[in-house]
């Protein structure tokens, strides 16, 4: 229940006056802010004051109200004293918010998400019950390698953020990692953080894949890794992206579903599209072995361009294994829908039991078409 309607049942009968301080989870963001004008601060803290029991979780997110740096400190060393599990930090102020040690002491946060912060870590922090960490636009202190010991982290989200490398994650149960224009992260990282090889589950844009072949660069790792699902978002086709994502494929004996997101800025990449043409058919080893398990290939936001189409055509012609296609088609004219459908069923398919489901959408219904 929003803040403030927990606050009016405090009217209700003597019972409710106060059964409104125990409310588990606060929630301050962008609504709480419009009502309260300029006493937020001050309303913040008496609330905290006044709370009694388990704060479960704390979320503050000031996306337009600037708050001052003693401020949020103040607010969340009470917090800390609350038995916290879920706290979220995303500051508006035109500089970093820098992240106070008091944080590090919440030894019950399950779950952690900090949005435009600078970070110190303490070395050898440990966050004992941690499950999920998310970090956007966030700096990391450069001053020295600290290592952060997680021993609960499954899930482990960076967006763009800085200086990543500069901290040493043990985090044994890590299955789940989202890196989006996060370029610290190579495949040399691969090779030697043992972290990297546990992981089912990678999510990576554009940016991110083609900064994984900066140092190293390969088509092979050292390493095998235990992935069985691979999502890239905002995948802008060049062929250095394509050997990236080749190179995690053929490294992965395990992974069986492969979700692209959306192709973007095909229009303006002609150049890249006509080499990639090129580079896949002169690599039709590396695709093969790379695709030789995939089982159900998802591509979103689709708008049948000829390097999108192309794309289909690979996947279709190099997956025996595969059982289901799934393309989303971002909002066209139907009469371009029913080219692409009718192009998409003479396309050769390596697997007999490969089914594509081709959902297109407009202003008035969605359209689910199973093409056998």
């Amino acid at each position: 229940m929003p803040i403030k309607y927990a606050a009016r049942t405090s009217i209700l009968s003597k019972q409710w006056s106060q059964l409104w301080y125990t409310l588990p989870h606060l929630l301050f963001d962008h609504m709480f802010f419009q009502h309260v004008s300029n006493y937020a601060g001050g309303i913040i803290r008496k609330i905290l004051m006044q709370h009694t029991g388990p704060i479960l979780g704390f979320h503050l997110v000031s996306e337009t109200r600037k708050l001052s740096q003693s401020y949020v400190d103040r607010c969340i060393v009470l917090v800390a004293n609350h038995v916290i599990q879920k706290l979220t930090l995303d500051m508006a102020n035109d500089e970093l918010y820098t992240l106070p040690v008091s944080v590090f002491t919440c030894a019950t946060l399950t779950h952690l998400k900090l949005s435009r912060c600078i970070v110190k870590f303490p070395d050898s922090n440990r966050f004992p019950k941690l499950v999920s960490l998310q970090l956007e636009e966030v700096a990391i202190d450069r001053s020295k390698q600290t290592t952060l010991i997680l021993p609960m982290l499954e899930t482990l989200e960076l967006k763009y953020c800085d200086d990543v490398d500069y901290v040493d994650i043990v985090s044994p149960k890590l299955v789940n990692l989202s890196m989006l224009s996060t370029d610290a992260i190579t495949f040399q990282c691969f090779n030697v953080n043992p972290i990297f090889r546990k992981i089912k589950h990678l999510c990576l844009d554009g940016s991110s894949l083609k900064n994984l072949g900066s140092v190293c660069p390969s088509d092979r790792l050292d390493v095998l890794l235990n992935l069985q699902s691979l999502k890239i978002c905002d995948l802008k086709i060049s062929v250095r992206r394509i050997i990236c994502a080749l190179c995690l494929l053929r490294n992965s004996p395990n992974l069986v579903e492969l979700d692209i997101d959306e192709v973007v800025k095909v229009d303006k990449t002609v150049y890249h599209t006509t080499e990639l043409f090129d580079y896949l058919s002169k690599a039709e080893k590396k695709v093969s072995e790379a695709l030789k398990l995939i089982r159900t290939v998802r591509i979103g936001k689709f708008k049948g361009t000829l390097t999108e189409m192309y794309l289909v055509q690979v996947i279709l012609a190099y997956s025996p294994k595969l059982e289901r296609m799934i393309v989303q088609q971002k909002m066209q004219k139907l009469e371009r829908s029913d080219e692409i459908l009718k192009e998409l069923k003479c396309y050769h398919r390596a697997s007999l039991n490969a089914e594509i489901k081709y959902t297109k959408t407009d202003s008035s219904a969605c359209y689910d078409l199973l093409v056998k």
